[in-house]
């Protein structure tokens, strides 16, 4: 574990070398073409997106509605989405628009016509929880020394569950995306009796440790969703080096080294409808520099990327699992 330990705290101080800037004023500025489709003022404001998150729906499961686990994993959420750009809005305030979503689902209405206080709707819906209990009787074994080690009986329990997490676009009531929500959780006791039966409250507490689980496991898909967006407004080349300047900051929870991801947007016609699109792609990688301020940024390039750079195109947060992260899922497994 030291080994890893001191692995993780060299790579880290790698990438800030390889992402300080040597001598920013002697970096020469370059010209740089207009993107295919421009910012807006809006945009270019950064306002962030309005966000409520709805308790879970406990669908026809008798253990979520009495464990209200439901509570349990729209807090989770939004205590995750507090790391990123957005501003969440309370609730209680937006039963009328949980109420049209509900009949958006059931009736597939289109559009919300109540106030305007949420951006983005996030829902969730529990299709299982369940919980259970074992006993493991005891077990004796011989160590490498030859000496005997007894393992005493255990009541295991355990508690899972199963479900999605929808997000939709207001006010037109369309879902953006979804995310398949799973959770598990287990512990164990020495035991008393073979007898190992769970209580309710017992299997209530295992069912919310199951569904803060399963939201802490999909953690990194929900950053990368609500991941702040700016746009590149400048370049420099000179001291072996390439930067681009972008309209992302601490506010935005910038930190040197960080990944950003540079994106492309054009407009297309379908030939055979004659409908227009906007296409999005990602055409290559940024890293957080050590000039940082509070709404903009310079972030550091490879050579064989400039060539793609365009004033006024859209670079974004990339969120990475962290190390603790995927220890935590090979233990789910």
């Amino acid at each position: 574990m030291k080994r890893i330990a001191l692995l993780t705290m060299a790579l880290a101080m790698a990438g800030c070398s390889s992402t300080t800037i040597k001598n920013l004023d002697a970096m020469q500025p370059v010209s740089l073409q207009p993107s295919d489709i421009m910012p807006s003022k809006t945009a270019l404001a950064g306002k962030a997106p309005r966000v409520v998150v709805f308790d879970a729906d406990h669908g026809t499961s008798d253990l979520a509605k009495s464990s209200q686990v439901g509570g349990t994993i729209a807090r989770e959420i939004e205590k995750h989405l507090g790391a990123t750009h957005v501003e969440l809005v309370d609730r209680k305030l937006a039963s009328k628009l949980q109420d049209e979503l509900r009949l958006a689902e059931m009736r597939g209405k289109l559009e919300y016509q109540g106030p305007e206080i949420a951006d983005i709707a996030i829902v969730g819906v529990i299709s299982d929880a369940s919980s259970g209990s074992s006993f493991t009787e005891s077990s004796s074994w011989q160590d490498s020394k030859g000496r005997w080690q007894t393992t005493p009986a255990k009541c295991n329990y355990s508690g899972s569950v199963s479900g999605s997490i929808r997000i939709y676009q207001m006010p037109s009531m369309r879902e953006a995306t979804s995310v398949e929500l799973k959770g598990s959780s287990s512990t164990s006791e020495d035991a008393r009796s073979s007898n190992c039966g769970l209580t309710r409250s017992g299997a209530e507490q295992m069912v919310r440790a199951a569904a803060t689980r399963g939201v802490g496991s999909i953690r990194t898909d929900l950053l990368n969703i609500f991941a702040p967006r700016g746009y590149v407004i400048e370049q420099r080349s000179g001291e072996g080096q390439h930067a681009l300047r972008v309209t992302l900051g601490t506010k935005h929870g910038l930190k040197q080294g960080m990944k950003l991801e540079l994106l492309s947007v054009t407009r297309s016609v379908n030939p055979l409808t004659n409908e227009a699109s906007v296409d999005s792609f990602v055409v290559g990688s940024a890293f957080v520099s050590d000039k940082i301020g509070a709404d903009n940024a310079w972030v550091v390039i490879d050579e064989e990327v400039i060539d793609k750079i365009r004033l006024g195109q859209p670079v974004r947060v990339q969120y990475k699992k962290s190390f603790m992260d995927q220890m935590k899922h090979l233990a789910d497994i």
